[in-house]
């Protein structure tokens, strides 16, 4: 009767079954929960890629205004017969500096001195130059963090990827024992 009993525990359907039920869960870890993990990281390098974006566009803005200042002190230095004209163009930058860049604190100082101050140009645009290297800084130390985020779920995927490789494999054993529990 234990021989019966062993028999029917040890029946080529029961391997067969076992290693359907095996190769089905190595389906499921394969396709949804790496599939999930795969999902999110793809969601985090699209973020990062955006931010390294940002911040080669950042990079661009910092030396399109040393150019600037470059360009303004040459204009400045030299007499042109339309000093109205060049003072225009110039208090029109200094205001663009102080909107895109959010420097506030100089607006009074932009206000009070009219004319061609050179002082004013070289501080403006060193505190745009600083204001835009923190925003790069700021923007690196993310894409630095959202780095470090995707490493836990690509060690899981590693992980779940050779456990699903384990059970399939032990699940196509198993299918294949039974030609062998029959001999």
């Amino acid at each position: 009767m234990a021989r019966s009993r062993l028999d029917r525990f040890l029946a080529p359907w029961v391997f067969v079954l076992t290693g359907i039920i095996f190769n089905i869960l190595s389906a499921v870890i394969t396709h949804y929960f790496i599939g999930l993990n795969n999902d999110t990281i793809n969601d985090i390098d699209r973020e990062i890629q955006r931010k390294q974006v940002l911040i080669d566009s950042l990079w661009q803005t910092k030396t399109e205004i040393e150019r600037k200042k470059e360009f303004f002190i040459l204009l400045l230095a030299k007499q042109t017969d339309k000093p109205d004209v060049t003072d225009a163009i110039y208090q029109d930058y200094l205001q663009e500096l102080l909107e895109n860049h959010a420097l506030k604190e100089y607006r009074a100082r932009l206000d009070r001195d009219t004319g061609s101050e050179l002082n004013l140009l070289l501080d403006l645009s060193s505190a745009a130059q600083k204001s835009t290297i923190e925003s790069i800084n700021d923007t690196y130390f993310e894409t630095l963090e959202l780095q470090e985020s995707k490493m836990p779920l690509v060690r899981n995927n590693s992980r779940l990827f050779s456990i699903a490789i384990f059970l399939q494999v032990i699940g196509l054993i198993l299918v294949l024992a039974r030609d062998l529990r029959r001999s």
